[in-house]
C-alpha cells in the first residue's frame, strides 16, 4: 500500500480535529461542581473504530454509572475521526472527581477488556491522574512494562496491538 505524505497529513488532522470537538463538547458543561468521565478506546493507528467499538464504549459508560450508582447530569456521545467516545457529567467537585477516578482505574484494572480502554475524569483544570492517587502508570497490553514506554519506543508492531485490542472488544 502507498500512502502519501498528503494522506497522512489529512488523516492526522481529521483524528486533530475530532480530539478538538471532544474538548469543545466537555468544557461546555464542565463548571466549579461538575466533573466529567470520559470512556475511549485506545486503538492505535488508523482508522481509530473498529467493530463494535459503540457498543462497548456504552457499555463501559454503564458500567461507570452503576459503580458510580448516581445518574449522570447529561450524556454526550461523540463519534469522528478519532473515535467513538462517551461523555457523562456528574455532580461534584475535586475531592468527588478523585473517588470517581478510583472507580475508573477499577473499572479499567478489574476485567481484560477494562485495559482497551481509557476512562478519563476531568474537572475544569485539569484531568485527574492515575500519579495524583498514588497509583503507578498503566501497563501495557502486551507485556508488563509501562505503556507509555511502549508506544514511545514503539515495541509492539500495530498489527500485533491491533489484533490483542480487537479479541478483546469481541468478549464486550
Amino acid at each position: 500500500m502507498n500512502i502519501k505524505k498528503t494522506d497522512i497529513e489529512n488523516i492526522l488532522s481529521e483524528i486533530l480535529s475530532g480530539k478538538e470537538d471532544r474538548v469543545r463538547t466537555r468544557d461546555a458543561h464542565l463548571s466549579k461542581n461538575v466533573f466529567a468521565c470520559q470512556i475511549t478506546l485506545n486503538i492505535p493507528g488508523y482508522p481509530k473504530r473498529i467493530p463494535n467499538d459503540e457498543r462497548a464504549v456504552e457499555s463501559f459508560g454503564k458500567a461507570f454509572i452503576e459503580k458510580w450508582t448516581s445518574c449522570p447530569i447529561c450524556e454526550k456521545k461523540i463519534t469522528n475521526a478519532a473515535g467513538v467516545c462517551w461523555v457523562g457529567f456528574f455532580a461534584g467537585d475535586l475531592t468527588t472527581a478523585k473517588k470517581a477516578k478510583e472507580i475508573a482505574v477499577g473499572i479499567e484494572e478489574g476485567i481484560p477488556e477494562g485495559r482497551i480502554f481509557d476512562i478519563d475524569i476531568i474537572v475544569q483544570i485539569k484531568t485527574i491522574s492515575r500519579s495524583d492517587l498514588g497509583l503507578p502508570p498503566r501497563t501495557c497490553l502486551l507485556c508488563s512494562r509501562p505503556a507509555k514506554e511502549c508506544a514511545r519506543d514503539r515495541r509492539h508492531s500495530y498489527e500485533e496491538l491491533r489484533t490483542a485490542i480487537e479479541k478483546l472488544i469481541k468478549n464486550i
